[in-house]
């Protein structure tokens, strides 16, 4: 299966279910044309590929807005050691 039903392990038919719907969601929204994809993209993992580069651009893009801020890459670093704690 292409959009990762083999990766579930569900107990319940609800999470079948329940699994079934937030894939069908997903299979709408990329047919759907989602903003900052072009129109011509076609094959849905051409568009998942270009949904991933969308949402790791925007973490480059907050990490460098962050830097840029006043005390941006103290807090930057305290951020980063806060993640790695947690970790």
């Amino acid at each position: 299966m292409f959009l990762g039903f083999e990766d579930v392990a569900t107990t319940t038919f609800k999470s079948v279910t329940s699994y079934v719907h937030w894939v069908y969601c997903a299979y709408i929204l990329l047919h759907s044309h989602p903003p900052g994809l072009p129109e011509h993209t076609s094959s849905l993992a051409a568009k998942q590929r270009k949904i991933k580069e969308i949402i790791e651009s925007k973490e480059k893009a907050r990490v460098i807005q962050l830097l840029t801020q006043i005390n941006g890459g103290q807090r930057y670093k305290n951020e980063l050691q806060t993640a790695h704690q947690h970790a």
